[in-house]
Protein backbone atom coordinates (compact mmCIF):
# COMPACT_ATOMS: atom_id res chain seq x y z
CA UNK A 1 0.00 0.00 0.00
CA UNK A 2 1.48 3.35 -1.04
CA UNK A 3 1.13 6.30 1.30
CA UNK A 4 1.96 9.99 1.23
CA UNK A 5 2.84 12.01 4.34
CA UNK A 6 2.83 15.80 3.97
CA UNK A 7 3.28 18.74 6.31
CA UNK A 8 3.97 22.45 5.97
CA UNK A 9 6.69 23.75 8.26
CA UNK A 10 5.96 27.44 8.87
CA UNK A 11 8.65 28.49 11.38
CA UNK A 12 12.28 29.07 10.45
CA UNK A 13 14.72 27.15 12.68
CA UNK A 14 16.92 29.63 14.57
CA UNK A 15 19.47 27.64 16.62
CA UNK A 16 22.45 25.66 15.36
CA UNK A 17 21.13 22.21 14.30
CA UNK A 18 17.55 23.11 15.22
CA UNK A 19 15.28 21.08 12.95
CA UNK A 20 11.69 20.08 12.44
CA UNK A 21 9.94 17.75 10.04
CA UNK A 22 8.87 14.15 9.40
CA UNK A 23 10.46 11.12 11.09
CA UNK A 24 9.74 7.50 10.00
CA UNK A 25 9.95 4.69 12.57
CA UNK A 26 10.40 0.98 11.95
CA UNK A 27 10.00 -1.38 14.93
CA UNK A 28 9.96 1.64 17.30
CA UNK A 29 13.32 2.95 16.02
CA UNK A 30 13.77 6.13 13.97
CA UNK A 31 15.17 5.11 10.57
CA UNK A 32 14.61 8.18 8.37
CA UNK A 33 13.95 11.90 8.68
CA UNK A 34 12.98 14.67 6.27
CA UNK A 35 13.59 17.98 8.05
CA UNK A 36 14.16 21.73 7.68
CA UNK A 37 17.36 22.43 9.64
CA UNK A 38 19.56 25.39 10.65
CA UNK A 39 23.27 24.74 10.04
CA UNK A 40 25.76 27.60 10.53
CA UNK A 41 23.03 30.24 10.19
CA UNK A 42 21.55 28.89 6.94
CA UNK A 43 18.55 26.59 6.45
CA UNK A 44 18.65 23.29 4.60
CA UNK A 45 16.45 20.33 3.76
CA UNK A 46 17.93 17.13 5.16
CA UNK A 47 18.66 14.59 3.69
CA UNK A 48 20.77 16.03 0.93
CA UNK A 49 21.64 19.36 2.59
CA UNK A 50 19.58 21.28 0.02
CA UNK A 51 19.64 25.04 0.78
CA UNK A 52 16.34 26.85 1.35
CA UNK A 53 15.55 30.55 1.25
CA UNK A 54 11.94 30.59 2.45
CA UNK A 55 10.39 30.66 5.89
CA UNK A 56 7.64 28.13 5.07
CA UNK A 57 8.43 24.77 3.46
CA UNK A 58 6.20 21.88 2.33
CA UNK A 59 7.67 18.45 3.11
CA UNK A 60 6.39 15.28 1.41
CA UNK A 61 7.37 11.65 2.04
CA UNK A 62 5.95 9.07 -0.39
CA UNK A 63 6.31 5.38 0.48
CA UNK A 64 5.51 2.57 -1.94
CA UNK A 65 6.51 -0.83 -0.61
CA UNK A 66 10.11 -0.41 0.53
CA UNK A 67 10.75 2.55 -1.81
CA UNK A 68 10.62 6.11 -0.51
CA UNK A 69 10.73 9.52 -2.14
CA UNK A 70 11.52 12.55 0.08
CA UNK A 71 10.53 15.89 -1.42
CA UNK A 72 10.21 19.58 -0.53
CA UNK A 73 9.23 22.97 -1.97
CA UNK A 74 8.63 26.52 -0.78
CA UNK A 75 5.14 26.35 0.82
CA UNK A 76 2.49 26.10 -1.89
CA UNK A 77 4.86 27.18 -4.66
CA UNK A 78 5.85 25.20 -7.73
CA UNK A 79 6.79 21.59 -8.15
CA UNK A 80 8.23 19.42 -5.40
CA UNK A 81 11.99 18.86 -5.62
CA UNK A 82 13.51 15.53 -4.63
CA UNK A 83 15.84 15.59 -1.62
CA UNK A 84 16.43 11.83 -1.55
CA UNK A 85 15.05 8.49 -2.64
CA UNK A 86 15.84 4.91 -1.75
CA UNK A 87 14.59 2.00 0.34
CA UNK A 88 13.22 1.81 3.87
CA UNK A 89 12.31 -1.32 5.80
CA UNK A 90 8.53 -1.67 6.07
CA UNK A 91 6.38 -3.66 8.45
CA UNK A 92 3.18 -3.70 10.45
CA UNK A 93 4.63 -1.66 13.31
CA UNK A 94 5.82 1.31 11.23
CA UNK A 95 5.00 4.78 12.50
CA UNK A 96 5.43 8.36 11.38
CA UNK A 97 5.64 11.57 13.38
CA UNK A 98 6.32 15.25 13.11
CA UNK A 99 9.12 16.23 15.46
CA UNK A 100 11.29 19.17 16.53
CA UNK A 101 14.84 19.06 17.90
CA UNK A 102 17.50 21.41 19.31
CA UNK A 103 15.44 24.53 19.94
CA UNK A 104 16.74 27.12 22.42
CA UNK A 105 16.70 25.73 25.97
CA UNK A 106 16.45 29.08 27.76
CA UNK A 107 13.79 30.84 25.69
CA UNK A 108 10.15 30.43 24.79
CA UNK A 109 10.33 29.27 21.19
CA UNK A 110 7.57 27.69 19.13
CA UNK A 111 7.66 25.58 15.98
CA UNK A 112 4.52 25.53 13.87
CA UNK A 113 3.27 22.90 11.44
CA UNK A 114 0.20 23.15 9.21
CA UNK A 115 -1.62 20.72 6.93
CA UNK A 116 -0.27 17.45 8.37
CA UNK A 117 -1.79 14.64 6.29
CA UNK A 118 -1.34 10.93 5.77
CA UNK A 119 -2.99 9.67 2.59
CA UNK A 120 -3.33 6.20 1.12
CA UNK A 121 -2.53 6.50 -2.57
CA UNK A 122 -4.54 4.74 -5.26
CA UNK A 123 -2.81 1.62 -6.66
Amino acid sequence: VAIEVTVTFTTKPTNQYEQAGITWYHQDKPVFKLVHENIDGKTYIIPGRNPTQTLAVDLRLVLDGEKYLAQYRPAGQGEFQTAAEGKLPRGQDDRVSIQCYNGPANAEHWIRFDNFRILQLAP
